[in-house]
């Protein structure tokens, strides 16, 4: 074995853009597999990403990502290698509700029980034919697949799952049936993760989710609050300037919005136009302190449509003893805080409660997506076909899906492929 070979690649110096769950996956893997010169930037004060636990009235919460499911091996794997606990997500303490009254809607039916259960039957049957969702990636995704779910659920005559799954779906920000790609869905849904939450084998982090974050970023080097100004690759390196100064680095991998890295890479027209497509969800959080609503979760499904943009379609307490909630919205353009202020306040005085603080209203730039249009003509095809070219990685949320689970997922995979 060429001993010298193995050591100058494994002293590659590179630059993970973004400390998010999938910058510092990759960052993990890539050390776990012997590279030692690894740099991450990050313009925001924090690691974590979309993964942000604030502390209010000396109590942990999740303003962003917040679960874990049982498959989702590589944060499961972090969490026990950095002695991060887990505890169980307690089942049975949601409740739905009308957007419109704020009464509770009536429960299932023995009826719709056994209907629901027979298309959870049909579905296992279409996740087994379209089994190449549950892999990392969305390269050769199935035309079928590429309409809208909607539209995919009334095909395969699977509706009243679709509006059960609409819950965990549109309630958690991943924007409306009827506008995205069904192989979002069966991504997010495969059967591994349906499973276990079918199981109640999906877990929360007691401390907060950043704190696992925070943990895997203290064994590398983080740039934090480092704004890139412009990243120029030449045939044998990559210069990444920011306000400390210019570095250079002989591989690249972007671990934060595509998008946004058009404004300080020196794109390609391969990378303008392919990043170009990608389209978010305004998804706000709004955390509170409540006086006289339910202890638990809860989702209106009636906001679950554009129409409804801006009224709450979930809400969370995380702490039992305590009063504070968090909110979530869809928003629309043109809607201002104030006017989701007032959609969630309207719909908790109809639930009978009051709201007496609002400590902070949070937009995310949610859900990194495409189009049934742009899915269809291949666009994550071409973006694997330009892996590594320009010595130049991509991945995230924006490759895989939205999760905690499914962006470290990706990452990881790419890094055991490609490094």
């Amino acid at each position: 074995m060429d001993h010298s070979k193995n050591d100058q690649r494994l002293g590659k110096r590179i630059a993970v853009v973004g400390a998010g769950a999938a910058g510092l996956s990759a960052a993990h893997a890539l050390k776990t597999k012997g590279y030692i010169n690894i740099t991450i930037f990050e313009r925001a004060h924090r690691v974590g990403g979309k993964c942000c636990t604030v502390e209010i009235d000396g109590r942990d919460y999740e303003l962003g990502a917040g679960i874990v499911a049982e498959d989702n091996s590589v944060v499961l794997k972090l969490a026990k290698e950095f002695d991060v606990p887990l505890t169980r997500l307690p089942f049975g303490r949601s409740v739905n509700v009308n957007g419109e009254t704020g009464k509770a809607l009536a429960k299932r039916t023995e009826r719709e029980t056994i209907t629901l259960m027979c298309e959870v039957l049909k579905y296992r049957a279409l996740t087994w034919k379209f089994r190449a969702t549950g892999k990392p990636g969305l390269m050769n995704t199935d035309a079928a697949l590429t309409i809208p779910f909607s539209e995919f659920a009334k095909t395969h005559h699977i509706e009243h799952l679709a509006r059960e799954f609409a819950l965990f779906f549109t309630g958690f920000g991943y924007d409306y049936f009827e506008r995205i790609p069904a192989a979002y869905v069966l991504k997010y849904y495969r059967w591994s993760t349906l499973l276990a939450f079918m199981q109640r084998k999906v877990y929360r982090l007691p401390n907060g989710i950043q704190h696992l974050w925070t943990a895997v970023a203290a064994a590398h080097i983080v740039r934090l609050n480092t704004t890139i100004s412009r990243i120029e690759r030449s045939a044998t390196s990559v210069s990444v300037t920011t306000e400390r100064g210019t570095e250079e680095f002989d591989t690249l991998i972007i671990a934060s919005a595509l998008d946004e890295a058009l404004r300080y890479l020196d794109a390609t027209e391969d990378e303008q136009s392919l990043f170009s497509k990608i389209q978010y969800v305004d998804y706000v959080t709004i955390a509170c302190t409540i006086n006289g609503i339910l202890d638990g979760d809860g989702y209106v499904p009636s906001n679950f449509t554009p129409r409804r943009a801006g009224h709450p379609v979930f809400w969370h307490h995380r702490h039992a003893d305590a009063k504070v909630y968090t909110f979530y919205a869809l928003a629309d353009t043109g809607q201002t805080d104030a006017d989701l202020t007032d959609h969630m306040t309207d719909l908790v005085k109809k639930m009978g409660g009051t709201v007496s603080t609002v400590h902070s209203i949070t937009h995310w730039k949610y859900f990194p997506h495409v189009s049934s249009e742009a899915m269809k003509g291949g666009l994550f095809d071409r973006i694997e076909s330009i892996q590594g070219s320009k010595h130049t990685y991509y991945i995230g949320e924006s490759l895989n899906f939205s999760t905690v689970g499914l962006a470290s997922e990706h990452a990881n995979d790419l890094v055991n492929r490609l490094f």
